[in-house]
């Protein structure tokens, strides 16, 4: 009887070394598993700059309220020093400070000139995570009073 040929012209054999030994599936095994860990990592990295963006977004909102619930503008005298406080109904764990200085003080031609800087901070379970500010300068003219203020006269 004639054997059947491949087309290379040798004889057709059967191979009885059929699958994969024990050491090709353990390197596919680490491969697989190293890829893995690599795509949870790259997954939680992203994730946490998604939570820094929404915190930071949150901040310039909060900044905004600082001004609209205490704002300067209805202060009978703005002085140097600072004031702090928590925001009321707003998301646990925020605080905001404000510093303001008195340029005059130092030098007589930035009479009436003030910086303001407003920070706001977030903290997780006791531990502050982040903060935003803002600095603006201020001019603030004396009134007939001789005090310096925003507050409309009424």
């Amino acid at each position: 009887m004639i054997e059947p040929r491949d087309l290379t012209g040798g004889a057709r054999r059967r191979d009885s070394r059929a699958g994969l030994t024990l050491i090709e599936v353990m390197l596919a095994v680490l491969i697989l598993g190293t890829a893995l860990v690599a795509l949870v990592e790259g997954s939680s990295r992203a994730l946490a700059v998604v939570r820094q963006a929404r915190n930071y977004e949150q901040a310039r909102r909060m900044l905004g309220r600082v001004e609209a619930e205490n704002p300067l503008r209805l202060k009978d005298e703005i002085t140097a020093g600072q004031e702090s406080g928590s925001f009321r109904g707003g998301p646990s764990g925020w605080s905001w400070v404000r510093i303001i200085e008195d340029f005059g003080a130092v030098d007589e031609d930035r009479e009436g000139l003030f910086m303001v800087t407003t920070r706001v901070y977030w903290s997780q379970s006791g531990e502050r995570r982040g903060m935003e500010e803002t600095v603006q300068m201020l001019f603030v003219p004396e009134n007939v009073d001789g005090k310096r203020s925003l507050k409309p006269k009424t």
